[in-house]
């Protein structure tokens, strides 16, 4: 997972993990904004989930909600 909100800290993104009982994932903040420029992720609401080759197998230009995150998620692993 990598935040691209200059806002994020390690603080909130753990929360995040908390609330949505998501199993500890690996994660990065951006801070330089070089993994959303190669990704496309020009809005802060985006969401993108990438194979280990690097090819986007999900993109959602908005607010994902869980359910579909899952789903998604679940068939990428």
């Amino acid at each position: 997972m990598v935040a691209t909100d200059p806002e994020d800290t390690p603080q909130t993104i753990e929360g995040f993990l908390d609330r949505g009982n998501i199993t500890p994932l690996p994660w990065t903040i951006d801070r330089s904004g070089e993994i959303s420029r190669a990704s496309g992720a020009n809005a802060l609401e985006t969401t993108v989930i990438l194979d280990r080759e690097g090819e986007t197998l999900y993109r959602d230009a908005t607010s994902t909600d869980y359910e579909d995150l899952e789903r998604e998620l679940e068939e990428v692993l």
